[in-house]
C-alpha cells in the first residue's frame, strides 16, 4: 500500500518524502535531486515550509531540475485545510 497526499495547507505533509505532487515524491519524479539536499532537511521540510519565499530552492546543493520548477510553481496551499494523506492499493 502507499499513500498519497491531497495538499491542503502543507504543514503536515513532506515535501521531499510525501506523495503530494501528482501522486508522486520529489524524488520519484527526479531521483538525483534528493541526493543534492541535506538529509535533515529532506526528513523534516513540510510543504508549506518549502514553498515559503521558494525555500525549497536554496535547500539543494546543485542544479534545479526544471521538471520539478514547474510542477511546483502550480501548487496553491489552502490556509485552514489540512492535508488529506489517502491510502490506496497497489499491486506490489
Amino acid at each position: 500500500m502507499a499513500v498519497k497526499t491531497c495538499i491542503g495547507d502543507g504543514q503536515s505533509t513532506l515535501f521531499w518524502m510525501d506523495r503530494w505532487l501528482e501522486g508522486k515524491t520529489v524524488s520519484e519524479i527526479a531521483p538525483n535531486l534528493t541526493k543534492l539536499i541535506a538529509k535533515n532537511t529532506v526528513r523534516r521540510c513540510t510543504v508549506v515550509q518549502a514553498l515559503d519565499n521558494k525555500k525549497w530552492v536554496t535547500d539543494i546543493n546543485g542544479p534545479l531540475t526544471v521538471q520539478i520548477w514547474d510542477l511546483v510553481k502550480g501548487v496553491i496551499l489552502q490556509v485552514r485545510v489540512p492535508d488529506q494523506h489517502v491510502w490506496k492499493l497497489s499491486n506490489s
